[in-house]
C-alpha cells in the first residue's frame, strides 16, 4: 500500500511542478494581466467592481481537490492601511474563504487557495482599485455634500437691506356736488272716460269692450225711456184728479 502511494506521489509531482501558468486580461481603462495557476479551476472572467473596490472572478469548480494561485498586480487591486499591506477579503458564493498570501513584490501581491466542488463565483475586496482609494472615495462623497449657510456666517457687507418703497398715496379726488334741480312735470289731466271697462272685474264671458259699451249705452237708453214713461203717467194721473 505504501509502495503503490509512493508511486502515485511520484507520477503526481512533475504534473503538481510543472503546471502551466496562465494569464488573464482586465480591461478596467487599461489592461491589467493576471496571472494565476488552476487545478479543476477554469477561470471564464474578472470583472473590477468600483463600487465595492473587489474583483469579482466567474468561474467553475470541478474537482473536489481544487486549488487557484492568483498573481494579482498591485496597481489593479491592492490592500493597504496606513501606507502598510492588509489582508484582501475573500468569498466564493458569499462563504468566507480561507487563504495565504504565498508573495509579495512591489509590483504584485500572490494568493493562494482551495476551492469547493461547485463554485461559480470569487470575489477579492481591497482597499486599492485601478489608483482609487476608498480614502478618495469617501473624501469625495463629503465633498459633493451640500454646505449649509446660516445668516450668521454671511458677511454684513453681502446682506443688502431692502430699498424702502415709497408710498403713493391715491387720493379720490372730491367732486363739486351737481345740483340737479327737481322739475315737477305736470301731466295733462286726462278726461275721465265714464265708461271705462279696463278697471271692471274679469268676466267669464268673453266680451269686448265696444260690445260692453254699446251694452252699457242700450241700457242707459231703456233706463232713460222707463224714467219718461213713468213720469208722464205721474202727470196724467195728476190731471185726472178733479
Amino acid at each position: 500500500m505504501s509502495k503503490f502511494l509512493f508511486l502515485m506521489a511520484l507520477c503526481c509531482s512533475p504534473i503538481l511542478a510543472f503546471a502551466e501558468e496562465q494569464t488573464i486580461s482586465v480591461d478596467f481603462g487599461k489592461l491589467y494581466d493576471i496571472t494565476y495557476d488552476a487545478e479543476g479551476v477554469t477561470v471564464f472572467e474578472v470583472i473590477p467592481s468600483p463600487d465595492d473596490f473587489e474583483l469579482i472572478f466567474e468561474i467553475d469548480v470541478s474537482s473536489p481537490m481544487s486549488t487557484l494561485e492568483l498573481s494579482i498586480p498591485r496597481e489593479l487591486l491592492d490592500s493597504k492601511e496606513d501606507g502598510n499591506d492588509t489582508d484582501f477579503f475573500i468569498i466564493a458564493d458569499g462563504e468566507d474563504v480561507t487563504f495565504t498570501e504565498v508573495e509579495s513584490t512591489d509590483t504584485a501581491r500572490t494568493l493562494f487557495m482551495e476551492l469547493s466542488p461547485g463554485t461559480t463565483e470569487l470575489e477579492i475586496f481591497g482597499t486599492q482599485l485601478a489608483g482609487t482609494t476608498i480614502e478618495d472615495e469617501v473624501v469625495l462623497e463629503e465633498s459633493e455634500e451640500p454646505v449649509e449657510v446660516t445668516p450668521e456666517e454671511i458677511p454684513q457687507e453681502e446682506i443688502k437691506e431692502p430699498e424702502p418703497v415709497e408710498q403713493v398715496s391715491e387720493e379720490t379726488p372730491t367732486e363739486s356736488p351737481i345740483e340737479v334741480e327737481s322739475t315737477t312735470e305736470e301731466k295733462p289731466s286726462e278726461s275721465k272716460n265714464v265708461f271705462d271697462f279696463s278697471k271692471m272685474p274679469t268676466w267669464s264671458i268673453p266680451i269686448s269692450e265696444n260690445q260692453m259699451y254699446q251694452f252699457a249705452m242700450t241700457t242707459g237708453a231703456f233706463i232713460g225711456l222707463v224714467i219718461v214713461l213713468i213720469a208722464l203717467k205721474g202727470l196724467r194721473t195728476e190731471q185726472s184728479l178733479p
